[in-house]
């Protein structure tokens, strides 16, 4: 059975059980994976035999459910391998590991959890870091995305993209720009 998102925000699991975006703890690693598997032509089931690991777990990684972030290295390397052994788009691959550190800095800002020292690590200074979060909260998907993700911003709640936006926005001058001309 595959993952699919429905128009309310929800992702519909193999038993029909939703996963309201609100909730996902890797909503962004799980864009970014899916688009690096999408990439490289491949399935879920193909990726879990090229890289090992249980389809169960690209799903969870790839629907949100269960975050990247938490996943020893090594299996996240393996992953990478993977991908880039079935000819993913490399940019892809390489946006992982910004991408899993967004989903934490998300969360500490959902949470309203202290940013500052997740926000101090260098890879926030990264052109991908700022596009991904842009992605998710205002829904600008990045270009290299695009065939592979549908418009609009992976966090679907409204109230908690313009929260984090605001927590986020002193420390993330662009993110706050992109924000406002989204709404």
């Amino acid at each position: 059975m595959t993952s699919s998102a429905s128009p309310n925000g929800r992702t519909k699991g193999g038993r029909g059980q939703g996963i309201h975006r609100t909730t996902r703890r890797g909503m962004v690693t799980g864009a970014v994976l899916r688009g690096a598997r999408l990439s490289a032509g491949i399935s879920e089931a193909g990726l879990a035999a090229a890289s090992g690991l249980d389809e169960d777990s690209i799903r969870s990684w790839e629907d949100g459910s269960s975050s990247l972030a938490s996943v020893p290295l090594p299996d996240v390397e393996i992953v990478e391998s993977a991908l880039r052994d079935a000819g993913a788009d490399p940019r892809l691959v390489d946006d992982l590991a910004v991408a899993a550190w967004c989903d934490l800095v998300l969360l500490a800002a959902i949470g309203s959890g202290d940013v500052t020292c997740l926000l101090a690590d260098p890879v926030t200074s990264e052109d991908a870091f700022g596009d991904l979060l842009t992605w998710c909260l205002a829904g600008r998907v990045p270009t290299r995305y695009s065939p592979y993700a549908e418009a609009g911003p992976l966090l679907a709640d409204s109230a908690l993209a313009h929260r984090a936006a605001e927590i986020l926005a002193p420390f993330l001058p662009l993110l706050a720009a992109a924000c406002r001309l989204a709404s």
